[in-house]
């Protein structure tokens, strides 16, 4: 019984992706989680310069981007540094250094001129401080995105 209560709780429910707009400058920020005490992470949040949110795990979600937060979101996504060699693969957190944490993807699409770049970070509480300053600020706009009613 407390075998099949474990296994239930480390099982993630799948965040929808958002296809990135055809247009120039559009951008998909998508921010998963996993682990933690239960093994489902603390939430996972998409948005777009669409306007469209998705959440899993949480609590409410906006049906859409406010014209200010798909702005201000907007503002982040172009501090983000994206080369065109970035590779869609984040770099690995090693297991064991923390069981209970929570380990947080956050990858962004975003169309320019010159084609479409997509790169991704991945930290937990152990390594978030190898994380640049506007990608923590680019998570923390994201998940509050939650909190607004």
């Amino acid at each position: 019984m407390l075998f099949a209560l474990v296994l239930t709780a480390a099982q993630t429910d799948s965040l929808p992706i958002l296809v990135l707009p055809e247009r120039e400058g559009a951008w998909v920020v998508r921010i998963e989680t996993s682990g933690g005490f239960t093994g489902r992470g603390s939430g996972s949040f998409t948005a777009s310069s669409a306007g469209e949110v998705l959440c899993v795990l949480t609590g409410p979600c906006p049906s859409r981007l406010v014209p200010e937060a798909q702005q201000s979101l907007g503002q982040l996504v172009a501090g983000i540094p994206l080369s065109a060699d970035a590779s869609p693969r984040a770099p690995a957190v090693y297991p064991g250094i923390c069981n209970d944490c929570v380990t947080t993807t956050l990858t962004v699409q975003r169309r320019s001129g010159d084609g479409e770049r997509t790169t991704s970070f991945r930290w937990d509480e152990t390594t978030q401080g190898t994380v640049p300053g506007e990608v923590l600020r680019l998570h923390s706009a994201v998940v509050a995105l939650s909190r607004v009613r």
